[in-house]
């Protein structure tokens, strides 16, 4: 494989082991931040157009120079695609370092690539709400997908001790 990026192109739903092309399992999310937001100096993300309809062959150099387009977004800015699109970070020229945050969403019976219901503390989960919990994991997905021992996994927690 060849680089044009620091980062090599990659897809993001890599781990999902289904042959391509395949629907989305997933899609990702890039928020620009800083004062520069992302531009070709800096090194904003490159996509390959089209990509997310391609087969499970790695881009050949042809197809990169073909579909390449660099992203270029103002401070705030959020950029959202499947997870079966070939991209890479580019190249940042500049002194400033390009930050961003970044987030991928999947189908709920596909499991997560890092455990948040484990990463984060049992006692700090009634405080959050509803929605934000069941994004870290406890949640059901009809009709049984993610119960503990058959149950909803919020009744997996401690009890909750009043405060005093």
């Amino acid at each position: 494989m060849f680089r044009i990026c620091p980062k090599p192109f990659h897809y993001d739903g890599q781990y999902i082991r289904m042959e391509r092309p395949r629907p989305p399992m997933g899609i990702s999310t890039i928020w620009a931040l800083g004062e520069q937001g992302f531009t070709a100096a800096n090194g904003g993300t490159v996509i390959l157009k089209g990509s997310h309809l391609w087969g499970g062959q790695i881009p050949t150099e042809e197809e990169v120079a073909k579909s390449r387009v660099p992203l270029e977004m103002p401070p705030g800015s959020v950029v959202i695609f499947f997870d079966t699109l070939w991209h890479c970070g580019g190249r940042n020229v500049t002194k400033e370092p390009r930050l961003a945050i970044t987030a991928q969403y999947c189908q709920p019976f596909i499991r997560q690539q890092e455990s948040l219901t484990l990463s984060v503390p049992p006692e700090t989960i009634p405080k959050l709400s509803k929605r934000l919990s069941g994004l870290l994991g406890y949640s059901i997905h009809p009709p049984f997908i993610g119960h503990v021992d058959g149950q909803h996994p919020l009744k997996s927690l401690p009890p909750r001790r009043s405060a005093l």
